[in-house]
């Protein structure tokens, strides 16, 4: 569809809903010709300030707007049969991770993708950072041997991601982006061990995410990896992926990359610090695989963030076993 503008609905205007509204309404060649939300004053406010008509339902959106693609922004447990409706009528989706908060759903959906024949893409902005290529140049020559990934943080507001049931719990939630990234810089993994500590907090009601997860992972290439995770601080502290190679430690961070190699006398470092906005260069990237019907101009397909969500399932479901 090379030289149309591209009609684009979104669903969800809440916090990274407007982060990725932000961007379509300045992207040449896209038109936002609707917002849902799961009230209608939500999906008002948003198309206030943002453009295109509000909905509180997909199918009458569907039906009045026909989009050519969509980005869908909703807690965890909403998902599956939003994304169904919109390949019923051929839409061409944009996916905010996680895929779901159990591990079944995303199984159906990607079913349903590869049959309806769309573009889907997930957004994993993390691989759309521009410092990712000149790691994966850097670890070339040297694989990793050993992966340690951190996510160390304060207990979100929402009450949904509070509640394992509807969020999948945080390395379901929020360490899948240290999960994905170890994936594309080192291989497929599997969980060796894992635990979670699911003791309750009297002074957070109907709390039941794990407050704290550990896991030991293998890699195909034979690395090893640990991932640790917690909610219990008072804000927020380290969200890394470490890669040590031979010679090498490479500490990817939302706001840099820090290398470290040795030198005469010491230790040598550089950081690069991350210079674009990875969340308009995934959506630019989107709207270019369905330009061009091209799903390897994505930074990540639903198969491929499939296979992330498949681990941090596994990792969750060892530690609830252990």
């Amino acid at each position: 569809m090379t030289g149309e503008r591209l009609r684009v609905a979104l669903v969800g205007p809440g916090w990274i809903g407007r982060r990725h509204l932000g961007v379509l309404t300045t992207e040449p060649g896209v038109e936002l010709v609707g917002i849902v939300g799961r009230e209608l004053a939500s999906a008002q406010r948003a198309a206030a300030e943002f453009g295109g008509r509000p909905y509180d339902d997909v199918r009458r959106l569907l039906d009045v707007e026909r989009p050519y693609a969509a980005i869908i922004c909703v807690p965890p447990d909403a998902h599956g049969t939003l994304e169904t409706a919109f390949l019923e009528r051929g839409v061409h989706l944009f996916i905010e991770k996680p895929l779901a908060a159990d591990a079944a759903t995303p199984e159906r959906v990607g079913e349903a993708i590869r049959a309806a024949g769309v573009i889907a893409g997930v957004a994993y902005h993390w691989r759309a950072m521009d410092t990712i290529p000149g790691v994966v140049e850097a670890l070339a020559a040297r694989p990793p041997r050993l992966l340690v990934a951190a996510w160390h943080d304060q207990l979100p507001g929402t009450a949904w991601w509070r509640d394992e049931a509807r969020s999948g719990g945080q390395v379901v939630e929020q360490a899948t982006h240290l999960v994905d990234l170890a994936r594309l810089l080192a291989g497929e993994a599997v969980p060796l061990a894992a635990t979670a500590d699911h003791d309750a907090d009297p002074q957070v009601p109907g709390l039941t995410v794990a407050l704290a997860s550990t896991a030991t992972l293998r890699f195909a290439s034979g690395a090893a990896g640990t991932l640790t995770a917690t909610c219990t601080l008072s804000g927020p502290s380290t969200a890394e992926l470490k890669l040590l190679a031979d010679g090498l430690a490479v500490t990817v961070r939302q706001d840099g990359v820090l290398y470290e190699e040795p030198a005469p006398g010491g230790v040598r470092t550089r950081y690069v610090k991350t210079a674009n906005d990875p969340v308009r260069d995934e959506d630019r990237a989107f709207f270019d695989a369905v330009r061009h019907n091209d799903p390897a101009r994505l930074f990540s397909t639903y198969e491929d963030a499939l296979r992330t969500h498949r681990l941090t399932c596994a990792i969750r479901a060892l530690a609830a076993a252990s």
